[in-house]
């Protein structure tokens, strides 16, 4: 029942959250969760443009494989680089000469989001969330309420940095 849930659930456009408890800093770790989504494309696409003439800092690119077994994710660049999720960002990234590092691991995907901004520390996460109501029902903000929890909700709420949360209309 937050503003925030409800402002972007309303919204076609990126949106920034900051909880209240989270103390912003110079952001130096940005962090990208991808998938084979078009709203994880805009989030790439808007870590891109924010952080290319910024040479200080680290894009990373995060992979969260519900099916895979943490034990069992690939660890060395190559790995990283074929992957059909992260193959594609990391040539963007590169292309642009940003600073970045993939990290591709298993589980809940929400859990292990936050997880990983614990783990590197990092300042920014970027998260594509797609509209998920049909037509119909973009006039009711409450939704999700029948849909069960999106990852977008878990993250907002449990994540220990700002989230920039990528939405635009048409995906």
């Amino acid at each position: 029942n937050s503003v925030s849930q409800y402002v972007f659930q309303l919204t076609n456009h990126p949106m920034l959250l900051v909880k209240d408890d989270i103390y912003v800093k110079k952001i130096k770790k940005v962090m990208v969760a991808l998938d084979k989504s078009s709203s994880a494309d805009l989030a790439l696409d808007l870590a891109v443009y924010l952080l290319r003439d910024y040479p200080s800092a680290e894009l990373i690119l995060a992979r969260v494989n519900p099916d895979l077994k943490p034990e069992f994710a690939p660890t060395s660049a190559k790995e990283m680089e074929e992957n059909p999720i992260l193959g594609p960002a990391v040539a963007k990234v590169k292309r642009m000469n940003i600073p970045y590092r993939c990290v591709v691991t298993g589980g809940k995907p929400g859990e292990q989001l936050c997880k990983l901004v614990d783990d590197y520390n990092v300042d920014l996460l970027l998260l594509g969330s797609p509209d998920r109501r049909p037509s119909v029902a973009k006039s009711l903000p409450d939704l999700d309420r029948l849909l069960g929890t999106s990852l977008s909700d878990y993250v907002r709420v449990n994540v220990n940095c700002p989230v920039l949360l990528a939405r635009k209309e048409g995906i």
